[in-house]
């Protein structure tokens, strides 16, 4: 099959922690199952950062060419080429990837959670102008989805994914802890189940955004107690769940003590560097709290992300706040590190 451009194309590869540049590599070169697409938008995630400042283990992120695309994974495009054997997508058509491919087989997959499968891939490397895909894994973006608002299908689904395990009902109180764009879009779809959102945050400007994208009340932790606020709006139960959507210290603890009996606290955001939480077990076993984690999402999540987007249920285009080339990536990532912008994207 006939490679694109000469069968080159740029892409950022990571020689070491802070040290990424924009080379010139191969297009990747796709099997007869694969699709090879143009990436058009990628949105930069924490978890991105991380890897540019090598706060991962090598073995995830190798340096050198073998990291070209690095670990970007918030990415959708326009197909521009198709394996042999691919039937359901042609040249030129809008998608988005599946970035988890679960081995099918692991008890976790057969009981629906491919989201944490044995021995799962992912698909990365979005950092180019080019990447490929299985096309059993991947997906059209619906004819009125915009690029932009695409590259949040990933993001949304692993939201949805949350909002499946805590099944927030018309009238309850959900805290969501932490104000960044995973927040607000957590914000978002607890509102589409008809619950009271509270959103806590520590900067100012991003207590103005939970309060445009729909939260109901918002709390300066620094400025008033956030257990005693949440309670007065409760009256005196607790919030009937809590989305941690940071790995701060304090922040988890605060969750514990603002949910209600029989309440469910998840932790969805990492802690890099690794944090030791110092809980009161009573306040768990005689509250029956719950206190779970969420990570990642299936393919039935992605699938729900994009009819969101397609009905326009969630507002994600204007969480986009700062817009650089590929050729401008290391610029993206201070800028997300420095928490200058509420979301980054990066055209490659």
């Amino acid at each position: 099959m006939a490679r694109l451009k000469e069968g080159k194309m740029k892409a950022a590869v990571a020689y070491g922690p802070r040290n990424i540049r924009i080379e010139r590599v191969d297009i990747p070169a796709i099997s007869d199952d694969e699709v090879l697409i143009r990436v058009k938008v990628i949105g930069i995630c924490p978890s991105d950062v991380r890897s540019y400042e090598g706060i991962y283990k090598r073995e995830m992120y190798p340096y050198g060419l073998e990291s070209y695309g690095l670990s970007g994974h918030e990415w959708c495009g326009e197909v521009a080429e198709v394996g042999e054997a691919v039937e359901e997508f042609s040249i030129g058509d809008r998608v988005v990837p599946e970035i988890i491919i679960p081995c099918g087989r692991c008890k976790f997959c057969r009981r629906g959670m491919s989201n944490i499968c044995a021995n799962k891939r992912n698909i990365t490397r979005g950092y180019a102008e080019y990447a490929k895909a299985p096309a059993d894994f991947l997906f059209k973006i619906p004819p009125n989805v915009s690029f932009e608002a695409a590259a949040f299908t990933e993001p949304i689904a692993v939201c949805l994914h949350t909002n499946e395990l805590i099944s927030p009902k018309p009238g309850d109180t959900i805290l969501i802890i932490g104000g960044g764009p995973m927040g607000l879009i957590h914000a978002q779809i607890s509102k589409i189940s008809g619950a009271s959102v509270v959103v806590s945050e520590v900067v100012e400007e991003r207590l103005r955004a939970a309060e445009k994208f729909g939260a109901d009340f918002v709390v300066n932790p620094m400025e008033e107690d956030l257990n005693s606020r949440v309670r007065e709006l409760t009256d005196g139960y607790g919030a009937d769940a809590v989305i941690v959507a940071t790995g701060n210290k304090n922040a988890i603890e605060s969750g514990v003590k603002t949910v209600s009996n029989a309440g469910t606290v998840v932790l969805f955001g990492g802690s890099y560097p690794p944090v030791n939480i110092e809980l009161d077990p009573n306040i768990i076993h005689y509250g029956e709290i719950r206190i779970i984690g969420s990570y990642d999402h299936t393919p039935t999540h992605t699938e729900r992300a994009l009819r969101i987007l397609s009905r326009k249920l969630i507002n994600v285009e204007d969480l986009v706040s700062r817009t650089f080339s590929l050729d401008e990536l290391e610029r993206g990532f201070e800028t997300v590190k420095r928490g200058e912008a509420l979301k980054v994207n990066i055209r490659p």
